[in-house]
């Protein structure tokens, strides 16, 4: 409830009244005691689309205390600890996303506080040091941030900035980087020039054979230009337009519109348009446009547009697009659009599609997961006993969301044999909401019936319509009618008897396609069962 969105502005109104307000609009009740907490007090305060928690800590300054019982909020005055200070607040990425399992601590006391899935924190600190300074450390990010003393209380959201030396180890300093991959020493006139030369230079063209061995000459890593024509490889602080390299293209800072190079484009900025890559592409920056390259495309920042690749698409923060490579997609961020692969999706909170063969997803707030087996951590897991007239008895595990889950099925049938009759199988199925705790499953499986060994085909196709009836947020009950077709080999003649509970009346029971050995029946059945959540 407390990281509930609110929008509030309040001229000089009276705190009760803006209570009041955010009770209507969080769908929350508040409950205090009016002789120990000051609510006439007026305000002028703004907050947009801001969490109900950081909105109340402003308003009281952080001296009350929110406990969270359901619905209500219950407020009490916070107790005064003269040589204690409280801290807390958010943790964000660089794109205002926030992180969970940061770690804030005071490196004096060693005292600390881990995010939570809202990315919020909060502890005590005892006799604060002058000014009072925290770490924070998540992987992939660092910084350090200092609060001033004078208050007992300190909110605030801390940004934290990506460091790509811990996001991916094999990328370091570009600078650095650079000079080592050229075998240049630190007495070299392109790497004095890298220091010295702070300011930036504009040329409209540029033609290099190699860094430092071009029109810009020794400068080549503090210009900008316009267009960039490399035979083997060039060296720039950014282009503006466009850049062709026979090999590589490297720039420390932004390139707009087109960059191609025949192995490698490295950029340390912003990429605004086309990046096509031979074997890859590597952005420390924004992504924005197509980037499209032989093996591997890598996102650092942010990616806006499509990423396309031969075999892995990495976005380092979030997703706002497509991704299609042949192999793996992975945004350790948000996703909003599509990720295509061939093999495997991984992705923080999606807003659209994932399709491959697996997929991972930490939750989906809009759209779906398809493939041979989708697992969203905040998604929907489901254990399901059931029983038809082919196997009195079949578990199934379910994965996905419910607007689109896998399933796989194992079924037995207890008999008095030397040969146990059993099935397994897959599946997959929607379920759409019908009304309160009622739900309705709509499911394609394909179970494969033996006795003893697999030694032929017996198939059988499932078309399953089912209510679901919440009985309780962990336990559901389901029953509908099932419409099969048996696919079996017609040549072996020790395939289990297909019917155990009760004999349906066949629809067709035939030969297919005349003297093709395969055999097909059909017939309506009823399917029943609990699930478990």
């Amino acid at each position: 409830m407390l990281e509930r969105k609110v929008t509030i502005s309040a001229q000089n109104e009276p705190i009760e009244l803006v209570l009041q307000r955010i009770s209507a609009q969080a769908g929350c009740v508040f409950s205090y005691s009016p002789t120990a907490i000051d609510v006439k007090k007026r305000i002028t305060q703004s907050f947009s689309n801001q969490s109900i928690r950081e909105v109340l800590i402003r308003l009281f300054e952080d001296q009350v205390l929110v406990k969270e019982k359901g619905v209500y909020l219950i407020l009490t005055p916070a107790p005064q600890e003269k040589k204690e200070i409280k801290v807390s607040g958010y943790v964000e990425d660089p794109s205002g996303n926030r992180l969970r399992n940061a770690t804030v601590y005071d490196p004096i006391t060693l005292r600390s506080s881990l995010t939570d899935e809202y990315g919020f924190f909060e502890f005590q600190v005892k006799n604060p040091t002058e000014p009072l300074q925290l770490i924070v450390r998540k992987e992939g990010y660092a910084d350090t941030v200092s609060f001033q003393n004078g208050k007992k209380s300190y909110f605030r959201n801390i940004a934290l900035k990506l460091d790509p030396d811990q996001l991916l180890a094999w990328t370091k300093d570009s600078t650095g980087q650079l000079k080592k991959f050229w075998k240049w020493n630190k007495n070299s006139p392109g790497a004095k020039n890298l220091v010295n030369v702070t300011d930036t230079l504009y040329r409209q063209v540029q033609i290099s054979f190699l860094p430092f061995l071009g029109s810009n000459r020794n400068l080549s890593g503090s210009v900008i230009n316009n267009y960039s024509f490399n035979v083997l490889g060039g060296y720039s602080a950014g282009t503006q337009k466009a850049e062709l390299g026979g090999v590589f293209n490297i720039n420390r800072g932004d390139v707009g519109s087109f960059q191609a190079a025949g192995v490698f484009n490295y950029t340390g900025g912003t990429v605004s348009g086309l990046q096509l890559g031979g074997v890859t592409n590597f952005n420390r920056g924004h992504s924005k446009g197509l980037q499209a390259a032989g093996v591997v495309n890598v996102g650092v920042g942010p990616v806006e547009g499509a990423q396309l690749a031969g075999v892995l698409n990495v976005s380092g923060t979030h997703l706002s697009g497509v991704q299609i490579a042949g192999v793996s997609n992975l945004t350790f961020g948000e996703v909003s659009g599509t990720q295509i692969s061939g093999v495997f999706n991984a992705a923080g909170i999606v807003k659209g599609t994932q399709l491959a063969l697996f997929n991972y997803a930490d939750s989906i707030s809009q759209g779906i997961p398809i493939g041979l087996f989708s697992f969203v951590r905040k998604g929907y897991h489901v254990v399901e006993f059931s029983t038809n007239e082919v196997l009195p008895m079949t578990l199934s595990l379910r994965s996905g969301t419910r607007g689109f889950y896998s399933m796989i099925y194992a079924g037995l049938r207890p008999q008095p044999s030397d040969s146990v009759t059993w099935s397994f199988g897959y599946g997959i199925g929607s379920s759409p909401k019908i009304g309160k705790n009622l739900h309705l499953n709509l499911e394609l499986s394909f179970e494969q019936l033996n006795k003893g060994n697999v030694a032929a085909l017996n198939l059988i196709s499932r078309a399953h319509v089912a209510v679901d009836w919440q009985v309780s947020p962990k336990v559901a009950l389901f029953a509908g009618p099932t419409f099969n077709l048996r696919t079996y080999d017609l040549s072996f003649s020790m395939h289990p008897e297909t019917f155990s509970l009760f004999q349906p009346r066949l629809q067709s029971d035939r030969e297919l396609l005349g003297g093709s050995g395969w055999g097909r029946q059909s017939w309506w059945g009823l399917k029943a069962g609990i699930r478990f959540f």
